[in-house]
């Protein structure tokens, strides 16, 4: 279309008649030009922009769409007992998954309200639970064990793609609540978890204690990766494996399940009838150092702790007095009382404090004058009067005013003093933990004289009475079961320091078996020992297993709580004594005065039964 631009502003009509239109000036044309080509530059930009700087990410974002990533959770390995009887094994089961992916948050998060319902869960926790996790696209929210909800769910939520129940495996355990403390338990992944170890993103649960934990890199084997192709409505067309998942290893224990039910029994069968709050047990093998037995009780079924149970299951256990979850066989800290003396007797020997046939001369008591005061002596007490008594005897009939002598000093007997008592009970493995292949075990304590410095700075000096309270195994000193029983093994084998295990064997892959520490104590210091212990069994304080065949030597001890009078009650003990095969170590806490024998009642059921059936029903190499 063609115009007099210079008419038109006038619009002068005499000067159109008779004119022709008049040309649009050149630099009209260069503006519009212009114009064209800064929109052609920008829409080039743009182009070689999407094409050569974000073309990946936008491929990427298409092929996404069309290609969903599923990860494949595969069998967790089975735990075992040393026999191949299952722990710890799989049972079927379902998850709950809600995926994010292509969903608006909008639209998605009210859902979850109605999921909730279903699920018997917050539906705030639950959309909170979601946002948190938004980014990882396949989020499993729940983990179902019976089949009536799991159809419930899928008849419920049937139209809702983001929203799936799928079949996955589910843990379960051996009821017996005697392996709980052992195998452990699973359950839902945490931030911490993932904290500790990133590479567990994406998997729904992970061991949280014992065996479940320690190894659980194994246990959980690697994940896979299935391709899902859908439309645009998120129709599956097609879908196949991209990566097969690998199954998590078996892990064999050196646990006996017979045997770590009968010592159950029997220590839960003493508590109640003789009025202990609870008890713990360990059963060493004498040859390899290998864990039979590690008892805690009371226990508790590992089922009732695992994901997918009531939460008023799980609540009952959490707030029971009694502390089931506790692992008392390997962090319950008790003075270890008179079992100390076989040790304290081989370290007076190395040292020459005493000739082993040397006759201490006990009234009952250890007099030490006062010289602030000479009227008023300080009275130490034995708990017997037991008359001359030599170092075999004394062990026999645990001879609190012998020991007084030969640790503290008394008389003419110097004594082996704070240090080389320090010194010889680490030799001995105590106050450290044992290396054991599970967490959370405790260090146990031995004091000396620079930590009552630190401790006590209003009373720094270490004093006579600390040296005789150190020597019976009272005082400051604490250990575990474990521990001692790691020390009594040390003794039974001549001088080798075994670093207890509870893994036999993985199939994934071998396992190192640490190599014993000769200790640097003499042979016949640990044989005096050992036919002390024997004599205790003979005639003395541990014949309440004098019948057994073959043949014990053992060492009990009380260990006073506190000033109500209740006390722990020890045994500690090895058999066959001349060639040993089990040692055992049983405490129970918190027992009535006066009960004196409630360990050792509980280890003459346990090893009666060792004896006759452990023993006949077990090749060698077992």
């Amino acid at each position: 279309i063609l115009m007099d631009s210079e008419n038109l502003p006038r619009f002068d009509t005499t000067r159109f008649e008779g004119v022709l239109e008049r040309p649009i000036p050149i630099h009209a044309f260069w503006g519009l030009g212009g114009i064209f080509v800064v929109i052609g530059a920008l829409l080039v930009v743009r182009a070689a922009y999407l094409m050569m700087v974000a073309g990946d990410a936008y491929a990427k974002r298409a092929e996404d769409n069309r290609l969903v990533h599923h990860m494949i959770i595969p069998e967790r390995g089975a735990i075992l007992d040393r026999t191949g009887k299952p722990l710890a094994f799989n049972v079927p089961g379902f998850r709950v998954v809600v995926d994010t992916r292509g969903v608006p948050k909008e639209t998605l998060l009210p859902r979850m309200r109605s999921l909730a319902e279903e699920l018997k869960r917050d539906g705030r926790e639950l959309t909170a639970l979601i946002e948190q996790h938004w980014a990882q696209g396949e989020i499993v929210i729940d983990l179902i064990r019976e089949w009536e909800t799991a159809n419930r769910l899928l008849t419920r939520f049937k139209d809702e793609p983001a929203i799936r129940i799928e079949p996955t495996p589910l843990r379960a355990y051996d009821e017996h609540p005697a392996f709980g403390h052992v195998v452990g338990y699973v359950g839902a992944l945490t931030k911490e978890d993932l904290a500790r170890d990133s590479s567990m993103l994406g998997w729904s649960e992970t061991g949280k204690t014992s065996i479940e934990r320690a190894y659980d890199e194994v246990l959980r084997g690697n994940t896979g990766i299935k391709i899902v192709e859908t439309n645009s409505q998120g129709e599956v067309l097609s879908a196949g494996i991209f990566q097969k998942e690998e199954r998590g290893g078996s892990v064999t224990l050196s646990i006996s399940a017979d045997l770590q039910k009968v010592i159950y029994t029997a220590i839960g069968r003493i508590i109640e009838d003789r009025g202990f709050q609870g008890g713990s047990a360990v059963a060493l093998k004498a040859d390899t150092g290998e864990v039979l037995a590690l008892v805690s009780y009371p226990g508790f079924n590992a089922n009732s702790m695992s994901t997918g149970v009531p939460r008023e299951e799980v609540l009952k256990i959490l707030t029971d007095e009694h502390k089931p979850l506790f692992p008392r066989a390997l962090a319950g800290l008790y003075p270890p009382a008179s079992t100390v003396k076989p040790f304290l007797a081989a370290a007076a020997i190395d040292e020459k404090i005493v000739d082993p046939e040397t006759v201490i001369y006990t009234e009952g008591r250890i007099v030490v004058p006062n010289p602030f005061d000479p009227d008023r002596p300080t009275v130490f007490k034995d708990w017997k009067n037991h008359g001359p008594v030599n170092m075999v005897r004394a062990i026999a009939v645990s001879s609190d005013a012998y020991f007084y002598t030969i640790g503290g000093g008394h008389g003419r007997i110097e004594g082996l003093g704070v240090e080389k008592m320090y010194s010889y009970f680490r030799i001995f493995g105590m106050g450290e933990r044992t290396g054991i292949d599970l967490l959370g075990e405790e260090d146990g304590f031995v004091p000396n004289k620079e930590w009552k410095s630190k401790e006590y700075p209003n009373d720094p000096l270490w004093r006579l009475g600390d040296s005789y309270n150190m020597s019976i195994g009272q005082g400051w000193m604490l250990a575990t079961p474990l521990q001692l029983a790691r020390s009594t093994l040390a003794i039974a084998r001549e001088g080798m320091l075994y670093q207890p295990r509870l893994v036999k064997a993985i199939s994934t892959k071998s396992i190192d078996v640490p190599l014993p520490t000769p200790l640097s104590i003499s042979k016949e210091a640990l044989r005096i020992a050992r036919l002390g212990m024997r004599s205790a069994v003979t005639d003395g304080t541990a014949s309440g297993v004098a019948d057994i065949r073959p043949l014990v030597a053992a060492k009990t001890g009380t260990a006073e709580v506190d000033i109500s009078g209740r006390t722990h009650s020890w045994f500690i003990g090895f058999l066959p004594w001349d060639s040993p095969e089990l040692v055992l170590v049983i405490n129970l806490e918190n027992g009535p005065a006066g009960n004196l024998i409630g360990a050792t009642a509980a280890a003459h059921e346990v090893l009666q039964w060792f004896s006759t059936d452990y023993i006949d029903k077990n090749s060698p190499d077992r």
